[in-house]
């Protein structure tokens, strides 16, 4: 079981019913759901240099160690992560620390929820 997050620029407000429609097409790899912005390359690097990610070149003693439950999934529009449901509160609230810290947007599906920057 995985709690799933998504974040990307937004440059105005969405409710959550909005943001899910944005999530819902996100989750089905379609892009032009939202501009593409270097806050998002950035924050995907943070992320990236925060936790191992899960790669072919993974050992199984480090994919063990990793908080994700598949890749981190990024196309230039958003990232999308996976976490193992035993780590979810420290990992989420980091990410949406690291988020906020780039102006970005995060809706959490589980709750129903967006954290505006």
């Amino acid at each position: 079981m995985s709690y799933d997050l998504a974040f990307w620029y937004e440059s105005g407000s969405l409710d959550a019913a909005a943001a899910y429609q944005k999530y819902d097409a996100m989750t089905d790899g379609e892009s032009g759901v939202t501009a593409e912005s270097p806050r998002v390359a950035d924050f995907y690097r943070d992320v990236q240099k925060a936790y191992q990610d899960l790669t072919e070149d993974t050992t199984e003693e480090e994919a063990d160690q990793s908080p994700w439950t598949s890749s981190v999934y990024f196309n230039g529009e958003y990232v999308l992560v996976n976490i193992a449901w035993s780590r979810k509160n420290e990992v989420s609230d980091t990410l949406i620390t690291m988020a906020k810290s780039r102006g970005l947007m995060t809706y959490d599906p589980q709750r129903e929820l967006v954290v505006e920057a």
